[in-house]
Order: C-alpha cells, then sequence, then structure tokens
C-alpha cells in the first residue's frame, strides 16, 4: 500500500538546515527516504527549503529566527488546515513540533508525533490531553522519563553519502552549542590531560558560563574554536578527527553529531549519560565512559583502538535514514490500520443501532 504522508517541521530553520538544525535535518532525510521507498510525501517547512523530488508548502517564506510560540502556532495552524483541505487526503500526518500536536485535530488524519526534547511537565500535560496524537521516542532513554506511554522508539538516521571517512588528522574534537550540560570543560579537560591538540566548533547559548568558564579555558590550553560550522566544512572536520569528545552533563535524548561521527569512521567517546548506552556500540564505534578519567585512557588509544572502515559499516547498518524510514513506515501503517479498524467498529456498531 502507497502512503501519503505530511511532514510538519519547524517554522524555525529551512529543510534541511543550511548551517545548525537537528529537527530539520531529519526531517529533510526522512522525507527524501520515504520517497525513494515509494510513499508519496509534501513537507510543510519554510519557503527556503530545498527539498528536489519532494513537494514544499510554506507558510512564512523563509526562516523564522529565533524561535518564537506565536510563530510556531501560526505556522502549525496553518499547515494543519492545508492538510485537511487537501482534496487528495493524506494516510498519516507526522509533525515535529509540540504546537502541532495541540492543533492536530485540524488534519482530520492519524498524527505521528516525534518527541525531539527531554522530558518537559507542561509538554506532557498536553500529551495526556491529545490521546488520539500517536507518540514516538528518538531512543530508549528519553522513552523512559516520559511519563505518557510512547507507541514506539524510533532512533534517528542520516544518509550516508553525506559522509565520507578520511585520514586521521590527530585532534579530537567537541561540536554543538558551549553549554554547560553539553560539557565543554570537561571536553578541553580530556585534551589537555591527554596531551591532544582540540578543536571545538559551536556557538554560546549560555553567554555568561562560556565567557567565565569555558573561553578562559580554551585560550589557557590553546584550542582551536571555529565558531558555528554546517555542511560540507562540517563533514569534513567531523571526517579528519581522532575522536569525538561527547561529554554530556545530562540525560540528552539523542545527539545526532554522534552518528555523523560514526558515518564518518569516527569514535565517539562519550559520558554514559541520556542515549549514549544505546547509541554507541562499546569498543566497536567508541567508548561509554562513567567519568573524565576514562574518556583520557580512551582518547590516548582511539587511533590504534579502533578500525574506522567498521565504525562506517556498522553506522550504515544501524544509523542510514534508509532504516529509520522503514521503522517509521511501520509506525504509520500501524495507526492507520488503527484507524480503519475503529472506523469499521464504528460502522458496525451504527449498523447494529
Amino acid at each position: 500500500m502507497t502512503l501519503r504522508i505530511a511532514l510538519v517541521s519547524t517554522p524555525f530553520i529551512a529543510v534541511p538546515p543550511k548551517a545548525y538544525g537537528g529537527t530539520e535535518l531529519v526531517v529533510a532525510d526522512l522525507a527524501r527516504a520515504l520517497t525513494a521507498r515509494g510513499a508519496q510525501v509534501v513537507v510543510y517547512a519554510t519557503g527556503d527549503s530545498d527539498l528536489p523530488g519532494v513537494e514544499v508548502r510554506s507558510y512564512f517564506s523563509a526562516a523564522q529566527w529565533p524561535p518564537r510560540r506565536d510563530l510556531e502556532i501560526a505556522h502549525a495552524g496553518w499547515s494543519l488546515r492545508d492538510i485537511a483541505q487537501d482534496p487528495r487526503g493524506f494516510d498519516v500526518v507526522h509533525v515535529h513540533s509540540p504546537s502541532a500536536v495541540g492543533l492536530a485535530r485540524l488534519s482530520g488524519c492519524p498524527v505521528v508525533y516525534t518527541l525531539h526534547h527531554d522530558r518537559d511537565d507542561e509538554l506532557s500535560d498536553l500529551y495526556r490531553r491529545t490521546p488520539n496524537v500517536s507518540l514516538v521516542a528518538i531512543s530508549h532513554s528519553q522513552a523512559g522519563r516520559e511519563p505518557v506511554p510512547v507507541q514506539a522508539v524510533v532512533h534517528h538516521g542520516l544518509d550516508p553519502s553525506r559522509y565520507h571517512p578520511m585520514p586521521d588528522q590527530g585532534y579530537l574534537l567537541f561540536l554543538g552549542r558551549y553549554d554547560r550540560v553539553k560539557g565543554c570543560v570537561h571536553a578541553i579537560e580530556v585534551a589537555a590531560r591527554a596531551g591532544l591538540p582540540l578543536v571545538m566548533a559551536g556557538a554560546a547559548h549560555e553567554g555568561d558560563y562560556f565567557e567565565s568558564e569555558v573561553k578562559p579555558l580554551i585560550q589557557r590550553h590553546g584550542v582551536l574554536e571555529l565558531g558555528p560550522v554546517g555542511g560540507a566544512r562540517k563533514a569534513a572536520l567531523i571526517a579528519r578527527a581522532r575522536a569525538l569528545l561527547f561529554p554530556i552533563e545530562w540525560e540528552e535524548p539523542f545527539g545526532l553529531v554522534m552518528i555523523e561521527a560514526m558515518l564518518s569512521g569516527v569514535p565517539v567517546i562519550g559520558h554514559a549519560r541520556g542515549a549514549v548506552p544505546e547509541v554507541v556500540d562499546d569498543g566497536i564505534t567508541g567508548v561509554v565512559c562513567d567519568d573524565p578519567s576514562e574518556m583520557v585512557a580512551a582518547v590516548r588509544v582511539a587511533d590504534k583502538l579502533f578500525k574506522r572502515e567498521r565504525i562506517r559499516e556498522t553506522a550504515v547498518r544501524r544509523w542510514s535514514s534508509e532504516r529509520m524510514a522503514d521503522d517509521y513506515l511501520a509506525v504509520y501503517r500501524a495507526v492507520h490500520g488503527e484507524q480503519y479498524a475503529a472506523e469499521g467498529a464504528d460502522s458496525g456498531a451504527a449498523a447494529e443501532g
């Protein structure tokens, strides 16, 4: 059965993103992989999105940054009304923003929602009030912390063709927001103790923390700080690293940069928090560590411990957008079938009455 699917992204970043943007990158790769599998896909995103071969519909002509709740509601409301009015109809609507969950009744179709965030009591209350929306978690770790039951866990996947293994140039890499929960200070500490150069790429989301705690260490230890990177530059930066440092200090629901590294053949050295233990195959695609001292020991031998070809092969099998699309198609067919079963039961009840 060919499914017609609407993917509702956010109004904040184009699909795919031109630089920073995790959710929007996942939506882009999912749309392309679903289309390759014969699904009919329409993406609701901003007008500056670029998805050749996939129909894009837009309320906003360009990305609306910084994020605002009223903009998200406007985008979600317009998208769901357009979906409801589409003369061909949709089999499933897959939304990627909380505002779209609250407005899901406008679509008239089965709605799937992917949780892209950590537990939030206000959002959990919203999910309780919208039981007809099927929740999908992006890791078992995230699902275990969400008090509202989820229908499935679908790990993120990305297009492997964007990532090309390159020779190791000997540096460690920290790539992400310069926030306390991301463990910036730990990354600098690990590199300094291991006697290895560190490259950092990202942007400060906590200005005071960066200026008072991170920036002085960058200067003291001669860290190469590049600021935000994206596209081919980001892919090359990852691919040439000896290892990716992922020293998170919170229960991160996933962590796309980990699979970007592994698809590039680069091992991930991460703290055993959040989704790290289920994303990293310990000893094969990286090392899951309990503290910075273990990370120091791991990065010292990373160039000898890991076979980059094996990391790439494992990552293509586990973390491709094709695998993600197959997993979501199973979810779509399940919720689509449930609606037909419910409608059939209602029709039968009406006939008996």
